[in-house]
């Protein structure tokens, strides 16, 4: 008898927990339509690299970006990164060994060169995906303009989790 009281008990805070969670609101999923970030990018300011931050999550966060110019070299310890490419056209040099770069903060290289890395032309719908630690640039011809998604994903080492 005591075993079943001691049953039913556990049944009924487990299934009272179950109410309770069911019960808890919990934030709407957030959409972005093709035409707000037509907006959004438009929107931006001239400059060889502007972005216009879209939210951000324990772990992530994620950006409209435009860029009028090749950008620098860099690589992140902590955070991988995902570009989804809206419009326009660039080259992306990636992997490769990084150096002479300078830590520009905790776990930040910027700067220096990129020895053995490979091109590769990337364009509208093309997802990239750069882990955390790999050397990267996007390289644009003159007068071209790329406008991309950029994910930053907290690496599985979950050091910056939360902190970007």
């Amino acid at each position: 008898m005591r075993k079943l009281v001691h049953t039913c008990g556990v049944l009924a805070v487990a299934f009272g927990a179950t109410r309770a969670t069911a019960q808890t609101s919990t934030p709407e999923a957030q959409i972005i339509t093709p035409k707000r970030l037509a907006t959004i990018g438009d929107s931006l300011p001239p400059a060889a690299s502007r972005t216009a931050q879209l939210g951000k999550g324990d772990g992530y966060t994620y950006a409209l970006t435009q860029r009028d110019s090749s950008g620098g070299i860099e690589s992140h310890r902590d955070w991988n990164d995902v570009f989804v490419v809206q419009r326009g056209a660039a080259t992306l040099f990636s992997g490769g060994a990084l150096v002479g770069a300078k830590e520009t903060s905790p776990g930040e290289m910027r700067g220096g060169a990129i020895r053995g890395g490979t091109r590769r032309a990337i364009g509208p719908g093309d997802v990239v995906v750069v882990p955390a630690g790999t050397p990267h640039q996007m390289l644009l011809e003159p007068g071209h303009r790329i406008s991309y998604l950029a994910f930053k994903v907290a690496a599985s080492n979950g050091a910056t989790a939360g902190k970007r």
